[in-house]
């Protein structure tokens, strides 16, 4: 299978997976991978809420977008849906309700669906998911401790249950718009962010490490560097010392 030669290449194995302790530190694990495998991963508050993420295909630099204000158990899941657009050499978009798929119609819609299937491969494997859903008893308690396991959300393990007959589509089509409902609900209503925090988790760990070391190497001028990181050149130093305390 696709999924599992691509974790065997990521060099993530299930044993390692389960043991992070969040869904937050599971997508920057996952994140740090897949940029080292050639793919860099950047991050936005999306004005669109419907759109998760997206991927712009492209033979030597590909790119995968996430939306920040989703939950990072979302994140974890676009990245590997967008990064499957990418092996399947189409650039996509992931959008939160699925239902959308059924508008679609012939390639489009076969790749949907196979982006979706391996999401959920990679993240929850099939054999392992088998075992641990048998002790499944049909209650939300359930639903959470399968969804720690892989740090992925609620969602995604409904879905896995639906296709092993365990839920049905109706049920399954009302936990996911019941728990998109209450993430929106929540979404939006914590203190502000400070701004190079921000902006780090944006652009992400390896392609600062990338700008800062072509400025550091004398290869780019501050004002290059600063539109690199798409900020004003005089916000450069502090946010240089914010990342490696330096003065």
């Amino acid at each position: 299978l696709l999924a599992s030669r691509v974790r065997k290449h990521l060099g993530i194995t299930l044993a390692v997976q389960t043991k992070w302790p969040s869904t937050e530190e599971a997508f920057k694990n996952w994140r740090n991978v897949v940029e080292r495998s050639g793919v860099f991963v950047f991050k936005r508050a999306f004005k669109q809420q419907a759109i998760s993420a997206f991927s712009l295909l492209d033979s030597e630099f590909p790119v995968i977008y996430i939306n920040n204000k989703t939950a990072f158990s979302r994140q974890v899941f676009s990245l590997f849906h967008e990064l499957a657009h990418i092996l399947f050499q189409t650039s996509g978009i992931t959008k939160t309700d699925i239902s959308y798929i059924d508008s679609l119609t012939g390639r489009d819609r076969s790749i949907e669906i196979a982006c979706n299937k391996f999401a959920a491969e990679l993240l929850v494997p099939w054999a392992d998911f088998c075992r641990q859903a048998s002790r499944y008893f049909g209650d939300d308690q359930d639903i959470e401790i399968l969804a720690e396991r892989y740090k992925v959300s609620r969602e995604v393990i409904f879905r896995r249950l639906r296709d092993a007959a365990l839920v049905d589509e109706a049920e399954y089509d009302a936990k996911a718009a019941e728990w998109n409902a209450e993430y929106y609900a929540r979404a939006g209503k914590g203190p502000g962010g400070n701004y190079y925090a921000t902006s780090a988790a944006y652009l992400g760990e390896n392609y600062l490490t990338l700008a800062f070391s072509r400025y550091d190497a004398g290869r780019c001028s501050v004002q290059q560097l600063a539109d690199f990181l798409n900020m004003k050149a005089r916000n450069v130093a502090k946010f240089e010392s914010h990342l490696y305390g330096r003065v």
